[in-house]
């Protein structure tokens, strides 16, 4: 057993390698205001990958072959007017309501926590596009890039079959269904969250710089590492600086908090944090992952959620300002039992309605979305 002494330093070891973790593949917003946006170097290779996974015309002179398939020209077909559509509806939505009820919490975002994410870079990413890191927790594989350019022209096209049946879900209802994607992750093609991250960024002009392996340092002296995932350095050109995706492939129960107590340093290190929750099987509600909304609680400045996540009544309890957007007409039925009443009385109490006009969580097929805008008192 650790003395007191021996916890502590072990806490200021993992907070170090956690920083240095993150250092180099970061460049601060306020670095980026002392000069002119310039576009960080990026691998022309990988980028292009990313867009011919999302079906987008390839900058890649080398990837021309590629681009010429009647495999990729058939995926292209599929996706292109699906994208146009969501473009022109969802994606525009979200951005001039995110242009109206975040306009003075997007530039001071420095990290963003999105937990039970999967590979939803989207949301997360035109909700707050101007984070410096990103770090996204889910139970699926971070998985690889597709070797689309040392593939046969028959592997490729079963890539590409793969890519779009992985992007079916978000395509249709802005979120991904875990049961869809312990089968759709987990192909010999498209094998983690790794491909449809890439896509989503391909699809929104991002500039990939790398996509590295990763792992948090063992909290047990002896242990090997059992945290791992994706980083990806990228920019975006109407940024003009590299920004950071952190994806942990980890179990973020009370047992999984015990397995790994890197976890917790890990995100106790990213305070103070953006909060990002939506689609999450309400898991936030549950005793068996009070740790991780302990955590939230503690590190987060603003979350941004739906009903499944923190409950309403702890948010109130705690003294958070709460903004209520859209419509709360309770769960749907698999969730019938986290009905929150007190959450119901305050939509109808509510001074003047606040539209969501666009999906956000479970019910926004049916034109019911709700959001909750959360800020403590001291941001």
């Amino acid at each position: 057993m650790r003395t007191g002494a021996q916890r502590a330093l072990w806490a200021l070891l993992c907070l170090a390698a956690i920083l240095a973790l993150f250092a180099g593949g970061i460049a601060r917003a306020d670095d980026a205001q002392h000069g002119p946006p310039h576009d960080p170097p990026h691998d022309p290779r990988v980028t292009s990958i990313a867009q011919l996974l999302a079906g987008v015309e390839p900058e890649y002179a080398l990837h021309a072959r590629l681009a010429a398939l009647d495999a990729w020209r058939a995926h292209a077909r599929t996706l292109t007017p699906q994208w146009r559509k969501l473009r022109s509806g969802r994606l525009s939505a979200i951005e001039a309501w995110r242009d109206q009820a975040l306009i003075r919490d997007v530039p001071k975002c420095r990290t963003l926590l999105y937990p039970f994410s999967g590979p939803d870079f989207l949301n997360a990413y035109l909700l707050f596009p101007l984070c410096d890191a990103y770090v996204f927790v889910g139970l699926e594989p971070p998985g690889s890039l597709p070797d689309l350019d040392r593939m046969s022209e028959a592997d490729v096209a079963r890539t590409l079959r793969d890519m779009r049946a992985a992007l079916q879900d978000l395509l249709a209802h802005n979120f991904f269904m875990t049961k869809h994607m312990a089968e759709q992750l987990d192909t010999p093609h498209v094998n983690g969250v790794v491909p449809p991250l890439a896509a989503s960024m391909g699809l929104i002009r991002i500039r990939i710089i790398a996509v590295e392996p990763l792992a948090l340092p063992a909290a047990r002296a002896g242990r090997k590492p059992t945290v791992r995932g994706t980083k990806i350095t990228f920019f975006h050109p109407d940024v003009g600086r590299s920004q950071a995706l952190y994806y942990l492939a980890a179990d973020a129960s009370n047992a999984g908090f015990d397995r790994a107590p890197e976890l917790a340093a890990f995100l106790l290190a990213l305070k103070p944090a953006t909060v990002l929750v939506k689609s999450g099987s309400y898991l936030l509600h549950r005793s068996y992952f009070s740790r991780l909304r302990d955590t939230v609680l503690d590190i987060a400045e603003l979350v941004v959620q739906d009903d499944t996540g923190i409950p309403y009544r702890l948010l109130r309890s705690r003294g958070w300002e709460v903004h209520l957007y859209g419509d709360y007409t309770g769960p749907i039925p698999l969730f019938a039992a986290d009905r929150q009443p007190d959450l119901a009385v305050a939509y109808r109490n509510r001074p003047g309605q606040q539209r969501l006009p666009f999906a956000f969580g479970y019910k926004g097929v049916h034109g019911e979305s709700n959001a909750m805008v959360a800020r403590t008192e001291y941001r």
